[in-house]
């Protein structure tokens, strides 16, 4: 009986968590009501203007979008900028070079053969089928700034998409829905003079070429001018489903992830996928604010890869669900920051860790309980050595050798913990968990809170790995990387059920 209760309590525990971790990254289904709502109808109208067809910059199709985006502007009672800015073949295929010679070879190969996807035989081919510069070497790429001014406002929040495709998608995806929601944004919060902060809006062009136009837009800012910003807000896509993650802050984030989490709509975000992002040598406009040490919060769907400056990233394949959270989380976010933050008090002083829960929310760590949590591990993992570790086999090492194992493996956490505080919990956690009820259970022979600590330790195990396996899996397309993440809490646990099992033979 102890041993069907023993499974029943472990599995529980890992269904529930691969359940609540998927839905935590999968947008919820839309209620029929929320459909009807203006603004939402607002947005699926203008992203059907935008994405009709590929408008990447020196298509005339972009143009006829750049003039649609002005006039909804002007009809909401903005005046909006025009800034143009010139870029030439020779420097995008010279941007395109420097960036190859940095590519391992399996990212040269996905490099080739995207080349022969989109029918182009060397560099400057592909450049002028993404760039719409069919002929000549040279062309004008146009920013879209307007600004909303409030009388009381003391700081200025900078919120921006770029609203050029690449000349092989529609760009529904990337970027369509997020300059469509933020238009809604924009006539939101239109003629509205109790903002607690000023709005610039910065729609970019020429994103696809090398961020050109939001290079542009900083190298026209006096210094300043570019301090006065408070806050970046940055809005992309990597595919076209899936739910808007915050994969990137500014470095020392501490203040503005704090205030994401009280945001009234619930923001999911890792720690660790700026690190992931790194590693992926792309860039968005972010990356360019962020160069010039501005803070900023960058958001992206990154499932439906399959999408991605292709044809098929067309406004019909977008789920609904995804545009209703994206145009939502743009909306909602955006009033957020602009209405109840005071972003001029918000500093740039500390990192943070942090990882989304069911029906709570972001968990945010300061680093030094991030550091305690390491050294915690490090010193149960001793405690285990002293307790026990000698006296109870584990896959037939000599007590010796698993003693030094077990030594490592808690300075290894305590490492991890100082050097890489922001990905280090996933280790962390699930060992603190595993070594209180292990210890329990050797030291106290106390069988039933050994299992109530390691039901709660595979649950909490699984709600932090279920959906960064998940994103990786379905997001990036990596299926090798998810499955050794995935063994890291299945190889924790394993040990410990096998415990669990013994004690439970020992009282039938």
């Amino acid at each position: 009986m102890k041993h069907l209760t023993l499974s029943l309590c472990l599995m529980a525990a890992l269904f529930v968590a691969i359940i609540q971790g998927v839905g935590m990254v999968r947008p919820d289904s839309v209620p029929s009501v929320s459909v009807e709502e203006p603004g939402y109808q607002n947005v699926q109208h203008a992203l059907r203007v935008i994405a009709a067809e590929p408008h990447p910059t020196a298509a005339p199709r972009q143009a006829f979008v750049r003039r649609y985006l002005l006039s909804e502007m002007s009809a909401m009672g903005y005046r909006a900028i025009e800034q143009p800015f010139l870029f030439t073949i020779a420097e995008i295929v010279s941007h395109q070079e420097k960036i190859y010679s940095q590519l391992n070879k399996h990212q040269r190969l996905a490099f080739d053969a995207e080349l022969v996807r989109v029918g182009a035989r060397n560099f400057e081919e592909e450049v002028r089928i993404r760039s719409g510069l069919k002929q000549g070497d040279s062309a004008y790429g146009t920013n879209i700034i307007a600004r909303l001014d409030s009388p009381s406002a003391k700081g200025t929040l900078l919120i921006m998409a770029h609203y050029d495709s690449v000349g092989t998608a529609p760009g529904a995806g990337d970027d369509g829905m997020a300059v469509a929601s933020i238009l809604q944004l924009m006539r939101d919060v239109a003629g509205r003079t109790d903002l607690k902060n000023n709005i610039i809006f910065l729609l970019t062009d020429g994103e696809e070429l090398g961020l050109f136009g939001a290079h542009y837009f900083v190298k026209m800012l006096n210094e300043t001018e570019l301090q006065s910003i408070n806050l970046v807000l940055n809005f992309e896509a990597r595919g076209n489903d899936g739910i808007p993650l915050l994969f990137e802050t500014s470095e020392k984030n501490f203040d503005f992830i704090s205030k994401v989490s009280q945001a009234p709509e619930k923001v999911i975000a890792f720690s660790f996928t700026p690190l992931i992002y790194q590693m992926m040598q792309n860039d968005t406009d972010f990356t360019v604010f962020k160069n010039k040490g501005l803070a900023g919060l960058n958001f992206a769907v990154v499932q439906g890869f399959e999408h991605y400056h292709r044809m098929s990233d067309s406004v019909e394949n977008i789920p609904l669900s995804t545009l209703f959270k994206y145009q939502k989380t743009v909306r909602e976010i955006g009033r957020y920051f602009a209405e109840d933050v005071d972003i001029v008090t918000l500093s740039q002083q500390t990192k943070a860790v942090y990882f989304p829960v069911p029906r709570w929310g972001l968990v945010i760590m300061p680093l030094f309980l991030a550091f305690t949590l390491g050294g915690g591990v490090f010193i149960l993992c001793l405690l285990w050595i002293k307790n026990g570790a000698d006296r109870r086999p584990i896959l037939m090492f000599i007590p010796f050798l698993r003693s030094i194992a077990i030594f490592l493996l808690g300075l290894f956490s305590m490492t991890l913990a100082i050097k890489l505080p922001e990905i280090s919990y996933l280790l962390t956690l699930p060992l603190l968990f595993f070594l209180l009820s292990h210890i329990i259970l050797i030291k106290y022979h106390n069988y039933f809170i050994s299992l109530a600590i390691a039901v709660l330790g595979i649950y909490i195990s699984g709600i932090l790995y279920v959906p960064v396996v998940f994103l990786i899996a379905s997001g990036l397309q990596a299926l090798w990387l998810s499955v050794i993440i995935a063994l890291i809490p299945i190889v924790i646990w394993v040990g410990k059920s096998i415990d669990l099992w013994r004690e439970a033979s020992k009282k039938v």
